[in-house]
């Protein structure tokens, strides 16, 4: 579970790992920020694209091979792109990048599901969640760090080293678990695949709860830096330091969400946690409008909503993999796609509308619990059904 917990976390890690650095790349190729933010956005892509392709190949080849492949290309691809002569050539292996690590976290959901019955899957996923939740909190504050040490070069080479770690123990230890006995699949068996899975209500539902409850922080983690600075004075270092200490809120809500899925039930997990992640978006978006952005206010709602958030996202993506888990590696990758995109539209959005002004972003905030709860209750209503 550690191995595959850390396997899933580098995924998200190499997305806010180059955040801090974009000034530094935009004065380097001598572009404009409009273009290097083409640094991020394809990696975003490459992890959107390749994970429903990627569930197929590990439900056709199976977990091991597609693991190891995927993360040779991100070591080679993050090498290349230290040494990059051109800001083209940089989106380019940004999104080589994605393709590969974007293994980790389809495999790894998929191998849970082979070793794991139904509450098992969630209670390990927890862990995996926990990884994945702290990856992009901790990245930007290293990132940060290793670019003001060694320029962005250093932050590329540093998560090839990462890659090459992570290949090197699954080498030794990570083994087969797709079953033998499996048939394997072809091309026609993926698109038939993919037609079931899109028309079942449970699986689009737990997906799109994941985005839309990563979407409820990532939209405030994309303005968070210019917030701290233009309403508390903060600089980037100082609010690196404060949305680290976030993790601890995140991680803490997985694991408690792991701890009570056994006893509790998933779906009982799911109605506490969604709940407070509405009250906490909405407590957010309130005290914005009444009294304005007042830093106590917005951190505690912070804090509350990404431990609900941690406890939500295992057993998010253990819903969406449980409900066919005869092609778990295909629901795997599909799901994780659906967040992908899902909680990228809210960074997108919040980088539209924060003009100096917060309350647009804290809307969106309380639009993204809203659209969870009202997910989890259309999920609920038909697993009941």
């Amino acid at each position: 579970m550690w191995l595959l917990g850390i396997a899933s976390g580098l995924s998200p890690f190499g997305v806010t790992m180059a955040v801090p650095l974009l000034a530094t790349i935009a004065i380097q190729f001598q572009v404009d920020f409009g273009v290097v933010q083409f640094v991020t956005s394809a990696y975003l892509l490459g992890l959107a694209v390749a994970q429903p392709f990627n569930g197929f190949l590990c439900d056709r080849f199976g977990r091991r091979p597609v693991m190891l492949t995927g993360f040779a290309v991100f070591v080679l691809t993050s090498a290349a792109a230290a040494f990059a002569t051109s800001i083209g050539g940089l989106i380019a292996f940004r999104f080589m990048q994605a393709l590969g690590v974007s293994v980790g976290t389809v495999a790894s959901r998929a191998i849970v599901r082979d070793t794991r019955g139904s509450a098992g899957a969630a209670e390990a996923l927890s862990y995996i969640a926990a990884f994945m939740g702290l990856a992009p909190i901790i990245a930007p504050v290293l990132g940060g760090w290793l670019g003001a040490v060694g320029g962005y070069p250093a932050v590329f080479l540093s998560t090839a080293l990462m890659g090459a770690v992570i290949w090197t123990l699954m080498f030794f230890s990570l083994p087969e678990t797709l079953d033998p006995s499996q048939d394997k699949l072809n091309w026609g068996d993926w698109m038939q695949r993919y037609r079931i899975l899109l028309s079942s209500p449970v699986f689009l539902g737990y997906s799109v709860i994941f985005g839309f409850v990563k979407g409820s922080f990532f939209a405030f983690l994309a303005v968070g830096a210019a917030v701290f600075e233009a309403d508390f004075g903060m600089g980037v270092r100082e609010f690196g330091i404060i949305w680290g200490l976030m993790a601890t809120a995140y991680v803490a809500g997985a694991f408690a969400s792991g701890r009570m899925s056994r006893p509790l039930g998933p779906h009982s997990v799911m109605n506490i946690a969604v709940l407070i992640t509405l009250v906490a978006g909405w407590t957010l978006t309130l005290l914005v409008v009444v009294i304005g952005v007042n830093l106590f206010g917005l951190l505690l709602s912070l804090a509350v909503l990404m431990a609900a958030a941690g406890g939500i996202s295992p057993v998010s993506l253990a819903g969406a993999v449980n409900e066919h888990p005869e092609m778990a590696g295909t629901s795997s990758g599909l799901s994780s796609a659906i967040g992908i995109v899902f909680g990228g539209v809210f960074t997108v959005l919040a980088g539209i509308v924060y003009a100096g002004d917060f309350t647009p972003v804290a809307w969106l905030v309380a639009a993204s619990t809203s659209l969870t709860a009202i997910s989890w209750l259309l999920v609920r209503s038909q697993s009941r059904a």
